[in-house]
């Protein structure tokens, strides 16, 4: 299965395609001041307003940095049994990684307030953690960036 691979930090995630809608370059957001600090704002993506989760701070602790290779993908997602658009912000996110199911392994340890964070798959030296972003907004955090569902 096709994975798009970001950065956040030292550490690189993967996010399978299947649900990626789009990649689109940074854009201008419009801010969400009620929001939860990761959330970077709200893209207009073809119409509907898509909340803009910001990886380097949900992932890392700090901002990703607005560079050339930063980019966010649109992901299709289940929040509250209606499918909805989320987009993540990521460094680096311009390449992508072929990783079959089993090349998943368990990290031994999750933090058990981080749902999104799952499996790992070694990619040369280097560990590569899957996210599934359907974790990563709540209905509550979804209500208060949008009433629109997508």
């Amino acid at each position: 299965m096709l994975h798009l691979l970001l950065d956040a930090g030292p550490d690189t995630y993967a996010l399978a395609t299947a649900s990626v809608v789009k990649v689109v370059s940074c854009a201008l957001l419009k801010s969400a001041p009620a929001a939860p600090p990761a959330v970077a704002g709200i893209l207009n993506f073809r119409g509907q307003p898509v909340p803009v989760l910001d990886c380097g701070i949900l992932l890392a602790g700090h901002p990703c940095p607005l560079r050339f290779s930063t980019r966010i993908a649109i992901h299709c997602t289940t929040i509250d049994g209606r499918e909805r658009l989320i987009g993540l912000l990521g460094e680096n996110l311009t390449r992508v990684q072929n990783f079959e199911e089993e090349d998943f392994i368990e990290p031994g340890a999750r933090a058990p307030d981080f749902p999104c964070a799952g499996r790992i798959a070694a990619l040369g030296d280097k560990w590569i953690q899957r996210l599934h972003p359907e974790s990563i907004l709540t209905t509550e955090v979804w209500d208060s960036l949008t009433t629109e569902p997508v």
